[in-house]
């Protein structure tokens, strides 16, 4: 499996995934630790707010995978809806499994994803995200729209 630094525009601290350990047509499952380093921690806590960046960064690296023309691209979180969080941090040490499925995805990049946070198997977040993350093509297409 690729680097996800490789798969994302994000670098240094901004990267909040350590490894993809599943991906397939439909889901992606990612997985981070949280390290003493993280550029996030506050008072020794990752607050699961923060989980929504992973959540779409989590997409980001699917897109990549599954399309070579979106790698290193403009991707943009549209919203959130539904954004619950059912424990408000983790610590230095504990790992969050992020798992997405596809809830609505076209051609062009637009889609829909259903995404869960999870921390030692229990749901510290939920939400259904939108993103963009177009293609060459619609890329272009969006430029030349603002000439």
């Amino acid at each position: 499996m690729q680097e996800i630094e490789n798969l994302i525009p994000h670098s240094g601290d901004m990267v909040l995934l350590d490894k993809v350990i599943e991906v397939d047509a439909d889901s992606i499952h990612v997985q981070s630790t949280i390290g003493a380093d993280n550029a996030f921690l506050e008072r020794e806590y990752f607050y699961t707010f923060l989980t929504l960046e992973m959540m779409a960064q989590s997409l980001v690296v699917f897109r990549g995978l599954g399309d070579k023309e979106s790698r290193q691209k403009l991707g943009f979180l549209l919203g959130a809806r539904g954004f619950k969080i059912f424990k408000p941090f983790v610590r230095i040490g504990d790992t969050i499994d992020i798992i997405t499925q596809i809830s609505m995805q076209d051609k062009n990049g637009l889609g829909v994803y259903d995404s869960r946070a999870y921390c030692k198997e229990e749901l510290i977040a939920e939400a259904t995200i939108s993103v963009l993350n177009p293609n060459s093509a619609f890329l272009e297409q969006i430029l030349e729209s603002k000439e």
